[in-house]
Formats: C-alpha cells, sequence, structure tokens
C-alpha cells in the first residue's frame, strides 16, 4: 500500500569522520540543551550542528551554508547508485539483548489515511520549526520512523539474507551502548523484492509526526516533482527489538493551584493513595498490573501524581470504566481505554482546567520522556505537579490509527531511537546545487 524507492543518498564519509559516534546524533526533540553543547563538543562536524541549529551564529541559513560546505569539502558524499540502506540497532531490552533491523528508503509522499497513517497530533510551534529547516537546508536531514505489520517477517529475512555476509558502512555504540550499524545495499533483484512487499503493507508513523506532517506541507509548498518523496525509515513491527517508553506530563505556572481541591475532584472517579516518595510512585506504577483480560480489552487505569507543594505522590486509580464512554462518545473502545486519553481529559482539561488548545501550545504544561528526566525535573521547583502514565501497548496503537483517531501529542517514545545524519535526501538545487536523484527522476 505504500511505494517506496531507492535512492542517491549523501552520508557521511568514513575515512573523513573515522567515529561516526562522533557525529551521529539522535533526533532532534530527545536533545537537551546539555546534550546539544556535549554533541558540539565532540565534532565540527557533529550533525546536531544541522538539526538544531544556534540562532545567534545564523539559525536555519547557518545550518543550510554548514551542510552545503561539508558537500563541498567532502565531508558528506552522494552514492553513485540507487541504494537503499539497511538499519541495524542492537540493545539490552528487559534485559534481553535484541537487535531490531530496518531500512532507509524514499517514499511516494501521501496524505494521511491510506497507506500512510498517524497515531498522535502534533504541536504547530514545532512543525513549523521542522519545516523552516528543511526548506532552508533543501534537503531531508532528519527521518520519520514508520511502522509496518509483516507477521511472516518476510521483508526481515530478505534483509537479513543481504546483509549475514557483509561488513556494515557504518557501525558505532551511542551513549546509551545502543550498537548502530548501516549497509548500502544496491541489487536491483534485491531492492525490487523490497518494492513489491512493501506495496502490500500499511505503515503508521511510530516517531517523526512533526517530520514527515512537515514533509507533506514541503510538498505543498513547492509543488515540485522531488518534492513528492520523503526520506524514511521502515522498521516491522513485529521485530522484537521495538518498546514503548513513557512520557509523562508536568504541570507548571497554574495560578492559586490547590492541591486538596483537586484530590477531592479526583476521589470522585479515582481510589486515591498517599505515597510517600516519588521513587515508590514510579515504581507502583510501572508494575501495576494493566491488562486484566486482552480479549475483551478489560484494564486497570493507574497513574501517579506528584505535588511538589505537598512534597507527596498519589496513586490514582480509575473506579469505574463506565464514565469512559461519556468522556469519548462515539469512540472505539481501545481509544477510550488508552490512558493517556483519560489522563489528559479526566484530569489535565476537566480538574486541572488546561484546555487542548493550551496543551498544543505547550500552556502550562510540558511533555517529558522518561522517567528520570522526570524526576529532574520536579527537583527544579517550577514544576507543580508531575503526572507519570503507562504507555500504551503496540497494538493499541496500530488500532487507534486504523480506527482514524489520534492520541494527544507525545503520547508515545518508541524505543530505540533512529539517529539523524546516517542518511540524507538532498532536494533539487540543494546539495552543491545538483538536482535530486531518486528512482522516479527523469
Amino acid at each position: 500500500m505504500v511505494d517506496i524507492f531507492p535512492l542517491h543518498g549523501w552520508t557521511y564519509d568514513r575515512d573523513v569522520v573515522g567515529d561516526f559516534s562522533k557525529v551521529i546524533t539522535p533526533p532532534n526533540d530527545v536533545i537537551s540543551q546539555g546534550n546539544k553543547e556535549e554533541l558540539k563538543r565532540r565534532s565540527e562536524l557533529n550533525f546536531v550542528r544541522i538539526i538544531l541549529p544556534d540562532e545567534k551564529t545564523g539559525g536555519y541559513g547557518n545550518a543550510a551554508r554548514l551542510l552545503e560546505k561539508w558537500a563541498s569539502e567532502g565531508v558528506i558524499t552522494q552514492d553513485g547508485k540507487k541504494t537503499i540502506y539497511i538499519y541495524s540497532q542492537t540493545c539490552i531490552i528487559n534485559e534481553k539483548k535484541v537487535r531490531r533491523t530496518g531500512f532507509f528508503s524514499l517514499l511516494r509522499l501521501e496524505d494521511f489515511g491510506k497507506g500512510v497513517l498517524p497515531h498522535e497530533r502534533v504541536l504547530e510551534k514545532d512543525l513549523q520549526d521542522r519545516i523552516s529547516l528543511a526548506c532552508a537546508v533543501k534537503a531531508d536531514v532528519e527521518i520519520p520512523f514508520l511502522l509496518y505489520d509483516d507477521k511472516e517477517m518476510k521483508i526481515d529475512a530478505l534483509v537479513e539474507s543481504e546483509i549475514s555476509d557483509k561488513a556494515p558502512y557504518a557501525d558505532f555504540d551511542d551513549d546509551e551502548n545502543v550498537r548502530h550499524q548501516l549497509w548500502k545495499v544496491t541489487d536491483e533483484i534485491f531492492i525490487k523484492k523490497i518494492q513489491e512487499q512493501m506495496g502490500k503493507h500499511q505503515c503508521v508513523i511510530a516517531d517523526g509526526h512533526h517530520r514527515y506532517t512537515s514533509e507533506l506541507r514541503v510538498r505543498g509548498m513547492l509543488k515540485k516533482p522531488w518534492a513528492d518523496y520523503g526520506l524514511m525509515c521502515f522498521i516491522n513491527s513485529f521485530n522484537d527489538g521495538t518498546v514503548i517508553l513513557p512520557t509523562n506530563r508536568v504541570v507548571f505556572g497554574l495560578k492559586d493551584l490547590d492541591t486538596q481541591r483537586i484530590l477531592g475532584e479526583l476521589g470522585k472517579n479515582f481510589i486515591v493513595e498517599e505515597i510517600n516518595s516519588m521513587a515508590e510512585l514510579v515504581g507502583r506504577v510501572r508494575t501495576a498490573e494493566i491488562m486484566v483480560d486482552k480479549a475483551a480489552n478489560l484494564k486497570n487505569h493507574i497513574f501517579g501524581m506528584y505535588s511538589n507543594a505537598k512534597k507527596k505522590g498519589y496513586l490514582l486509580k480509575l473506579k469505574d470504566g463506565g464514565i469512559l464512554k461519556e468522556t469519548f462518545p462515539g469512540c472505539t473502545d481501545v481509544y477510550r481505554k488508552l490512558d493517556i486519553n483519560i489522563l489528559h481529559k479526566v484530569i489535565i482539561e476537566g480538574i486541572l482546567g488546561i484546555s487542548e488548545e493550551m496543551q498544543k501550545r505547550r500552556a502550562n504544561i510540558d511533555f517529558v520522556k522518561g522517567d528520570e528526566e522526570t524526576v529532574r525535573k520536579m527537583g527544579c521547583g517550577e514544576i507543580q505537579l508531575a503526572f507519570f502514565v503507562n504507555p500504551p501497548l503496540l497494538r493499541e496503537v496500530f488500532l487507534t490509527a486504523r480506527a482514524g483517531e489520534v492520541m494527544p501529542q507525545k503520547s508515545t517514545c518508541f524505543y530505540p531511537k533512529v539517529f539523524s545524519g546516517l542518511v540524507i535526501y538532498a532536494m533539487e538545487g540543494g546539495l552543491c546545487g545538483g538536482q535530486a536523484v531518486y528512482s522516479g527522476a527523469k
């Protein structure tokens, strides 16, 4: 159901950069200011200088000039043959070593609804930032991560067979000890088989809703043949090496915040248990039994709330799932029972009064990936409340997307992350003023 194509991609020249760990980066949305400065210190060639350019040194324009400079100096080079790029990540998940393999290729861009489905909303401010960067550098420099359902693992078998006896072009470990490997495959028979198999699959965006949506916007703005294509990373949802980590919520800047009133309101629909420490609260949320009956989609809905004012935590368990039909009229059962939806609609909107529009503007609310960073933010003193929420199941992501429903923005955090800087798709007039070269080019 999707059309994919090989490309003449741009990659770092390994003879120039040597150690790829010094130049390849996580995606922009998980890089803090501190992480950014550390990445910049590692190398003058670090890709963070492209995806997160400093405003004081020229911002997007400087990113474009720098990328052009790297191309002209041979820091990054373009592959002469049409290529699909195999991408493997090896890491430890739940004390088990797993390997996740996918591939980078071009996708013929299409509006949401048929071959490509979203599962969460986007934030307009973040979207405009990615559009501005793409227009400045005239290239796809960050890669959306798309999942497809291949239960028979046919594509995985093709990929493994192709790379089993070949050395990778790039091989490095990141700061979290995830091993990244990249192969360049130009075999026309292999590429044709992958294209044929992918034509049978519908894809759901895992990470990169802003990146994909920005590519759609750029396509509409430019109306050029080469803008009809975008660089994507495709990974099978049945691959063992994909997990969803929690993305918590923190609340700040609410005037006259009355914790006792909030607890009273919560008590109407939730069993509220006071917890003395944040560590214990997080532990209780993460170890709680969630799925009671998978076939009937019967779940426990459990959240953690921590108050900085009271220095106490509160374990929240929904009393009666019957309120969900009233709260989410016209929605599917899966959508109603997503913890992230309940948190947003019942608590954040209903009790705290932070509207959906305010959430889109990040007014009084922010989205924090992982428990460790959430706990760190609570120590800063500016945060009033933190909400710890369990992530949706992978099957819930697919079912929600296929029903045409979307979760609140920043609902999922897929791990491991697809890194930036591994492959670049240059638009026409981009790097070295060349033409966009893709399989659909005349």
